[in-house]
């Protein structure tokens, strides 16, 4: 067992990753991935070869308590495995779930990490709250493994401008006609506090205090009810594009160049998440 959370351990440094619970190791090529029922991905576990490292992503971590534990009661057979999670957030901790929720989560990341051999957490923060919210979860058995980027170089070189402070004033920014470029990229649920810059911005437009264009990049699909309470709290605040000189357009998700380009052309990264693990979105700006 030592050997084997040693080499999970040294996995997880050198960056192991893997998408929805994919399963690798001993030439298998099996996988197990979110959307299979508990019993499906059970077998699956019970299937892999002995000696197969099995890495688990954290988003379907509680997809597969259930498994996990069903797995283990079939004559032990994750024993033989090497289990690993990458853990990007407790979901324990997710501001946005009732307490019977947030208790819930905790029960079955619970039944996951506390049979891992390693798990990699994608940042120091992230590492922090699971050792908090499972105190009997080794110490030494977490590691860090932060996330890359998610644009790559583009082909055509950005215009580039020197980083310069921006003092208080009423125009001046990088766009025509003065206006200051602001820009949010977040999906479009509660706690990324999408709503309080709408109406921060909305202020700073009845105050006249500076003129601005804000640009807002992310997946409304995550949580499509409040992304349409957001569109219709610009609307009412009478921020929505074309609406004068004070517009909000809603970008959708944007990735690779274009993502890029977004950060190149803003002149203010806006950041109002109630909470965040590693927030991808600064790292890149």
């Amino acid at each position: 067992a030592q050997r084997r959370r040693r080499s999970a351990k040294s996995a997880t440094e050198e960056g192991a990753a893997a998408h929805a619970g994919e399963a690798a190791g001993g030439g298998s090529g099996a996988s197990v991935r979110a959307g299979l029922s508990s019993a499906e991905a059970a077998a699956r576990l019970s299937a892999l070869p002995a000696g197969s490292v099995v890495v688990l992503d954290g988003l379907a971590v509680l997809q597969l308590a259930a498994a996990v534990e069903e797995a283990e009661m079939e004559g032990g057979r994750l024993a033989w495995l090497t289990l690993v999670a990458m853990e990007h957030y407790p979901f324990s901790l997710e501001v946005d779930a009732t307490d019977e929720t947030r208790a819930l989560c905790r029960a079955q990341e619970a039944a996951v990490l506390l049979r891992c051999d390693g798990v990699a957490a994608a940042s120091g923060v992230t590492r922090d709250a699971l050792l908090s919210e499972h105190p009997t979860l080794a110490p030494d058995l977490v590691s860090i493994v932060r996330p890359p980027h998610r644009f790559e170089a583009v082909a055509a070189p950005l215009p580039s401008r020197p980083v310069q402070p921006c003092p208080p004033r009423r125009d001046g920014g990088s766009q025509a006609g003065g206006l200051v470029a602001l820009l949010v990229v977040a999906n479009l649920i509660p706690r990324k506090g999408v709503g309080g810059v709408l109406r921060v911005l909305a202020a700073l437009r009845r105050e006249g205090v500076v003129r601005w264009r804000l640009v807002v990049a992310g997946d409304s699909g995550a949580d499509p009810a409040h992304a349409s309470a957001l569109r219709r709290l610009a609307a009412s605040l009478g921020l929505e594009e074309g609406d004068g000189e004070a517009q909000v357009a809603w970008a959708g998700r944007l990735d690779g160049g274009a993502l890029e380009r977004a950060y190149c052309e803003a002149d203010l990264f806006l950041l109002a998440s109630g909470y965040e693990n590693y927030c991808m979105a600064a790292q890149e700006a």
